[in-house]
This record gives structure tokens, sequence and C-alpha cells, in this order.
């Protein structure tokens, strides 16, 4: 229940964006800062399991336009692997996009990703109520700006986030 307002409030924003035609991918200072923040290691705050959390789990990365097949497949069997080992540990699967494309078709495409990421999961084993949020976050939190293909293959992922007290 607590998290409906800021998820709310965030595509509220998010429509306003698309609506008004703003674009995020434009290179400012703080979109350095962005890069570099997201791009760091995680901070962790609760603890040996959560630092477990995300060394045993790794990105899954998708190819342009494809939501529903990702590039490294056997990342995606070992997350699963793993996940279904440490049973009691919540999380959140958080898409993304490149800067390719308008705003509204890249908050679509990482949605979908994180969604076959979710079912992909559940195929093979881990309990659907373990995962407390599949997001797409489209090209809002880049780890990488350049205008290169290896650059933007670094941004068409599907990441996870531990959620405390699980």
């Amino acid at each position: 229940m607590r998290c409906r307002l800021p998820f709310a409030l965030m595509f509220t924003v998010l429509a306003a964006m698309v609506t008004a035609g703003v674009r995020t991918a434009s290179a400012s200072f703080d979109d350095a800062f962005w890069v570099s923040y997201w791009g760091q290691p995680k901070i962790i705050l609760n603890g040996p399991e959560e630092e477990t959390f995300y060394r045993g789990l790794k990105e899954v990365v998708f190819a342009r336009n494809v939501y529903d097949r990702c590039e490294n497949p056997s990342v995606l069997d070992d997350d699963a692997r793993w996940l279904k080992e440490h049973s009691g540990v919540r999380f959140y699967i958080d898409g993304y996009a490149s800067t390719r494309g308008n705003l509204e078709y890249n908050l679509i495409i990482s949605q979908r990703r994180a969604d076959w990421v979710k079912q992909s999961l559940i195929s093979r084993g881990v309990a659907e109520d373990r995962i407390k949020l599949a997001v797409g976050w489209g090209e809002l939190y880049p780890t990488c700006l350049e205008e290169s293909d290896e650059c933007r293959a670094k941004n068409k992922v599907v990441r996870f986030t531990y959620v405390p007290g699980s």
C-alpha cells in the first residue's frame, strides 16, 4: 500500500513529460551525475543478505527492440537457480531501455522486458509472491550516455533490486 503513492506520482510526472515532448536523454550535468550514480555498485544498507543478493544475481541483457528473448539465457537460468536456493529473498524487477526511440516507446519496451523476466523466473520455479514489483523505467536511469551501440547495449537490461525485511 505504501508503494502506490510514489509510483502513481512517478507515472503522473512521466505522462506530463511525454505530453510535453520532453527528452530525458540530453547530456547535461545532471544526466552525467545520475549516470555515474546508477553505474556504481549498490550501497548495502540491509546487511549481508542484501550484499549476497547483489553478488548472486546478474543483469539480463536484451537486443534492440526485443523484449521477449534475452541475449544471455544462461544468466536467467543462473538467476532463477540462485533465487530458488535463497527462497526467503523478496525483490523488484527493473526493466530499462536505451535512449533510442521516444520516451513512451522506451517505457513500454522496458515494462515488457520486466514482465517477460518475471514470467520467465516464475516458469523456472521462482514463487510469484516473492516478486514484489516488475516495472519498466525506460531510459530514465541510464548507466551510459554515449551515443555508441556498446553504450546503448549497457542500458537495455533488466536488473533486480533487493527488498528488505524479506
